[in-house]
């Protein structure tokens, strides 16, 4: 079930060089595994947009996608990426970026994204030249600047990127798809954390959830 935490009903940002401008909202989310079969989002604040800042929940578990801000102690050692349960951190916040688009324009499915931890500004990475520490798949980590390893493809069955229903999220230059597997945790420093990888398939290991998170709309689109 969706909640509305609060509303900023007042909040108008405008669109650098644009005379457009967005109204923002922050919303909570459900904390199961399975979008529900009749969503109680507000109406008009459907769809994810670009600007947003959001939680993925990982469709298999009751885990956030999180920067724990500990390095990997092997491969890249960039920043660990894991999903861990706890809902609330601001570690789990990322920030939806889409080239050219205007703040507030809903994200099509097929298209590039990247996601920008809002706590320590890393972006969500991945590279086929080293392994994950525990399952072995494709490492993906969180690094601290930008280049074509942070692209990733949001797909979706429906045209856009839905709230509350579950997408995969394709890494542009290997192909691979975010995942977390649960039977694979860490110890110490980050006990329970779920490992994140780049995983081969599509599959329910695979599949993440606009959950939590500030959200924008176009103030042309927005519910009145």
């Amino acid at each position: 079930m969706h909640f509305a935490i609060s509303t900023i009903s007042s909040l108008l940002l405008i669109v650098a060089g644009s005379a457009h401008s967005a109204t923002a909202s922050l919303f909570g989310g459900k904390q199961t595994a399975e979008p529900a079969a009749e969503s109680a989002v507000t109406p008009g604040w459907e769809h994810v947009t670009s600007g947003s800042t959001i939680k993925l929940g990982h469709g298999k578990s009751t885990t956030r996608l999180t920067l724990p801000q500990v390095s990997y102690g092997t491969g890249s050692q960039q920043q660990a990426i894991t999903a861990f349960t706890d809902t609330m951190t601001t570690r789990a916040l990322w920030l939806v970026e889409q080239p050219d688009a205007l703040r507030g324009s809903p994200i099509a499915c097929g298209s590039e994204v990247r996601l920008v931890n809002s706590d320590s500004g890393h972006s969500l990475h991945s590279h086929a030249a080293h392994k994950a520490p525990i399952s072995g798949a494709q490492e993906v980590s969180g690094f601290d600047g930008r280049d074509s390893g942070d692209m990733w493809v949001v797909e979706c069955s429906t045209d856009m990127w839905l709230r509350e229903s579950p997408v995969y999220l394709k890494h542009v230059e290997t192909g691979r798809y975010l995942q977390s597997l649960p039977s694979k945790k860490y110890r110490q420093p980050i006990v329970g954390h779920q490992e994140v990888s780049g995983g081969k398939k599509p599959d329910a290991n695979a599949q993440w959830i606009a959950m939590e998170g500030y959200y924008f709309v176009r103030k042309d689109t927005a519910p009145s």
